[in-house]
């Protein structure tokens, strides 16, 4: 059974029979600690933040009610606590109280209030609304079951939203593996699939296998998946670029956008796939493109000849003759890495051989000594 929590001040108390009427309308289970419908255990240790917080978990939907009190276990614990789960969550205020802390935030500080019951009220009105941007339904007497039941309509409806997109995407997961079944509309929910970082990573990497399989095209969508969250799905994305890319000959703004996400990237697995994939699309655009791209990591240097070498029997533009000269001396050149090995050879015949010079034993004695 549904069921919703009132959460408020002791002043709600004017509105409850109300808000059981509307909740019991959806056949909901009614919460409210002034009818001691409040999850609780009875025991030396027992305290009311314990038991709300307890409530406010085992609920389905979060009523925060607002009539002229602060309520302290209802604005500290509570929202905070639905806040934390998850929780759906309406907040209504009485639209007399709700205009009047308007007024105030408008005109007054809140060091200049002198009340402290308003003062409090102020601030977390200002917390929910400014800091949290939650949503504040005003209501006003007479009116509060309407706007009561037409908000938790409309969460009705949000979950069966939420119920029929789920159903499509699992609809659509079972025949990932052959992309020649789906339909233009089934390619739309794999792109939906594939870019929700909150999806099965599973479906996601399906739902890439089979946009490729149909040559995606879509360069905002290909944009998206190679700057996942999720390094699998980034990875794979370039991997399959060539087949998701399907624009002949490239734009150079899309090549642009791909080389300045590998040069944010933390992951030498980026710039090393990218490489290759932007070098088969379109080898002019991609010599072109690749000028801006970081080369200080030696996997990355090896690769990029790699590659290239692969394409010697094309070279016949002068212009990208010239481009891939430049990039083979970037190749040739360990820049910011400074060749390392040789570094660190030098350092250990100077350890082994005891000579004095940077980093070598003697220069360890001799500070130590001093």
């Amino acid at each position: 059974m549904l069921r919703i929590m009132l959460c408020g001040a002791h002043d709600t108390e004017r509105f409850r029979e109300d808000f059981i009427e509307v909740a019991t309308g959806f056949d909901a289970e009614v919460w409210h600690y002034l009818s001691g419908d409040i999850l609780h255990v009875n025991h030396a240790q027992a305290n009311w933040v314990t038991n709300s917080r307890e409530t406010v978990r085992n609920a389905h939907v979060c009523v925060f009610l607002t009539v002229e009190s602060y309520g302290e276990i209802t604005w500290q614990t509570e929202l905070r606590e639905a806040l934390t789960q998850g929780k759906p969550i309406l907040v209504f205020c009485l639209d007399d109280t709700y205009r009047a802390y308007r007024t105030l935030t408008r005109d007054v500080s809140l060091s200049a209030i002198t009340d402290p019951g308003k003062q409090k009220l102020v601030a977390i009105l200002g917390e929910v609304e400014s800091e949290r941007q939650l949503t504040v339904i005003p209501f006003s007497y007479g009116r509060f079951k309407e706007r009561f039941r037409s908000q938790l309509s409309r969460l009705v409806e949000q979950a069966l939203r939420q119920i029929e997109e789920r159903n499509k995407r699992m609809a659509v997961a079972r025949i990932l593996h052959e992309p020649s079944r789906l339909t233009r509309s089934e390619l739309l929910v794999s792109a939906d699939i594939a870019t929700d970082e909150f999806e099965n990573k599973s479906w996601r990497k399906q739902a890439i296998h089979a946009l490729a399989a149909h040559g995606a095209d879509d360069d905002e969508l290909i944009l998206a998946l190679m700057s996942s969250m999720e390094q699998g799905v980034q990875r794979l994305t370039i991997e399959l670029l060539p087949k998701l890319y399907t624009a002949r000959p490239a734009d150079p703004e899309f090549f642009a956008h791909c080389i300045a996400m590998a040069n944010r990237s933390s992951d030498i697995g980026v710039t090393r796939r990218l490489i290759p994939a932007l070098l088969e699309i379109d080898l002019p655009a991609a010599v072109r493109a690749m000028a801006t791209l970081d080369l200080v990591e030696s996997g990355a240097r090896r690769r990029m000849f790699e590659t290239l070498e692969t394409f010697a029997q094309h070279l016949t533009d002068p212009e990208v003759v010239e481009g891939v000269c430049t990039l083979l001396a970037r190749c040739l050149t360990a820049e910011s890495e400074a060749d390392w090995k040789a570094r660190c050879r030098a350092w250990h015949q100077r350890l082994t051989s005891g000579r004095p010079g940077d980093g070598g034993a003697a220069d360890d004695e001799e500070t130590f000594s001093s």
